[in-house]
């Protein structure tokens, strides 16, 4: 019991610390350790064990990833292939006059679902989309604090909700399972509607709290407007279509057609993009040592919070927490909501949690009713489970969180409720709604 205290202490810890905008990577050590003494485990052993095999194991798993992420994302923003994006996705939100900001958006959370759905990693589409959004935001005055409503498209659609999806956590719970991408094909497309639903709610709340405090870009922009070269507007030639989304093209092609890592990918359209942009660029270097010093950056946050979660794995308290999971009442599909909920908001991360819980439980949840099992359909716990795992997973003290804010030059007390919203309360309503309709043999 003493376990499981420090645990959610040192949970509730990052998320107060992370508000408070002290920086991950002094807190999350200090969370491990505290987590170590109530749990009876020796802090040396854990921390150069446990702590750093995951630290290793994240920077081992996605360094390539994230350092030509960054690096793409870097070139994107200065040769201004990113700033035509968003002059046309501005032209375009014109075209609903009054609905401007709102479009802007929904153009970005659609920007984002491209690529994730696309095949795009959460860790390189970030850096490309916040180019693209500084643009737009900038061009339509939008609130730079919204940048969060992203995560809607790739770290919500994308990942969790829509049939087909190459998401990595798709892909587990098929492993899981015995299923594929298409698991449950109309679950997934109607919580794809009930979530675009609830986002349409949250999105005209936030415009009306926008204009009725006169809101513009700045200041919540104003260290974002520090970070991207920029060329002057009295220069500046917009890109047709075409030739902005090359690279990009270039990197999901090469990703879903030649089945290649992302990172070659993501080289590739690095490539390609600086021969297309070459004489648009004047500081090629440099725009290419901007990208490799923020993938550091990036890495060293992500891994350091990352790690804390490893070390939580080896303690008796989260046994005891996965043992229980075992034991939890009511309807199978409910059971599923609430144990890998439980499972990534403990492990800080929804393809771990979905990991855990899937790890421990599928057996009960898909095994025949003559061995104890739930006998449910094993395509409808893939959907509810892939769902659930991107639910509490995506608390202020997540990874991925801490460093896409962290990239985008905003502290959590002024960008993560959008993200908080869009990722955390969304997808938690749509799994209760799913594990409701999948009673009347929906799948």
């Amino acid at each position: 019991m003493v376990s499981i205290l420090g645990i959610l202490l040192a949970v509730a810890l990052l998320i107060y610390t992370c508000y408070k905008g002290i920086p991950a990577v002094i807190v999350a050590p200090m969370v491990s350790i505290l987590v170590l003494i109530t749990s009876g485990l020796d802090i040396a052993s854990g921390m150069s064990g446990a702590y750093m095999e995951g630290m290793a194991g994240f920077i081992q798993k996605y360094f390539l990833t994230m350092f030509t992420g960054a690096i793409f994302g870097a070139m994107m923003g200065d040769s201004g292939a990113a700033k035509s994006i968003g002059l046309k996705f501005g032209r375009i939100a014109r075209k609903f006059p009054g609905k401007e900001k709102l479009m802007a958006l929904w153009s970005l959370a659609a920007l984002s679902f491209i690529l994730g759905y696309g095949g795009v990693s959460v860790f390189v589409a970030f850096f490309t989309v916040i180019a693209v959004a500084k643009e737009m935001f900038e061009e339509l005055d939008v609130p730079w604090r919204l940048y969060g409503v992203n995560i809607l498209g790739a770290g919500v659609l994308a990942l969790t909700m829509a049939p087909g999806s190459p998401s990595v956590n798709n892909v587990i719970a098929g492993e899981a399972l015995g299923t594929n991408a298409m698991a449950a094909p109309m679950l997934g497309i109607i919580g794809c509607l009930i979530a675009i639903f609830l986002a349409s709610i949250y999105f005209k709340w936030e415009i009306r709290q926008v204009e009725k405090n006169h809101e513009g870009f700045l200041p919540t922009g104003a260290e974002i407007a520090k970070v991207q070269l920029k060329v002057a507007d009295d220069d500046f030639q917009e890109m047709n279509i075409i030739t902005c989304l090359i690279p990009s093209i270039v990197l999901i092609v090469t990703l879903n057609v030649f089945k290649q890592p992302v990172y070659i990918a993501a080289t590739f359209g690095i490539i390609v993009g600086y021969v297309v942009y070459w004489k648009r660029m004047s500081a090629r270097i440099e725009t290419f040592k901007r990208g490799a010093m923020q993938s550091i950056n990036s890495v060293c946050t992500a891994s350091m919070v990352i790690a804390f979660g490893s070390v939580v794995g080896v303690t008796s308290g989260f046994a005891l927490i996965c043992s229980a999971l075992g034991r939890i009442p009511g309807p199978g599909e409910f059971q599923v909501v609430v144990a890998v909920n439980i499972a990534a908001g403990v492990a800080g991360s929804s393809a771990g949690g979905l990991t855990i819980a899937l790890n421990a439980l599928a057996d009960r949840f898909i095994g025949p009713l003559s061995e104890g099992g739930l006998a449910m359909n094993p395509q409808v716990v893939h959907r509810i489970a892939t769902i659930c795992s991107g639910g509490l997973d995506s608390l202020p003290s997540n990874g991925t969180i801490i460093n896409e804010l962290t990239q985008a030059r905003l502290p959590h007390r002024v960008g993560y409720r959008p993200m908080g919203v869009c990722s955390v309360v969304i997808p938690l309503i749509v799994a209760i709604c799913l594990s409701i309709i999948a009673q009347f043999g929906i799948v």
